[in-house]
């Protein structure tokens, strides 16, 4: 299909960009949760997973379905701190084997990093820009069953 891809209704209700009539009513609704963060990640990287889920969870962004993108996220987090330590161990160049100054490659490896994560970080809305085009849906109020009659009748 071409064009844009749809974004998920929660999405639009959380960006303010929800229209009734275009909503996907068979859609299945994502429940917050805090999944366990994956065998995979060493021990660090577990807890950080554990508090940016709980954190997520909190502001009803983080589910289940959301585990992988964190899980992304905390192994570009360690590689990020890896490469930060290098960086501060060797300095920012280094010498080669030949006597030439460049730039410590873990420099590189660490701005690749932060570029990784700013983009993961927008997706979750942790960035001040990303959070400005958040918006909050309204509680919903108690349903009007003539108002529910209304619509309906208008969609047919």
């Amino acid at each position: 299909m071409a064009g844009r891809k749809p974004l998920p209704t929660h999405l639009k209700l959380v960006k303010g960009t929800a229209r009734p009539h275009r909503m996907n009513e068979a859609e299945p609704r994502p429940v917050v949760a805090v999944p366990a963060p994956p065998d995979h990640l060493d021990e660090e990287a577990q807890a950080k997973f554990t508090e940016m889920a709980e954190m997520l969870a909190r502001h009803g962004v983080m589910t289940e379905l959301d585990a992988g993108a964190l899980a992304r996220y905390v192994v570009i987090w360690r590689r990020w701190i890896e490469a930060e330590q290098e960086v501060k161990r060797r300095g920012h160049v280094v010498k080669t084997s030949n006597g030439n100054i460049i730039q410590n490659p873990f420099l590189a490896v660490a701005n690749k990093c932060l570029a990784q994560m700013h983009q993961i970080e927008s997706e979750f809305g942790l960035t001040p820009s990303s959070r400005s085009r958040i918006r909050m849906a309204e509680p919903a109020e108690k349903a009007d069953p003539f108002e529910d009659f209304l619509t309906r009748g208008r969609k047919k």
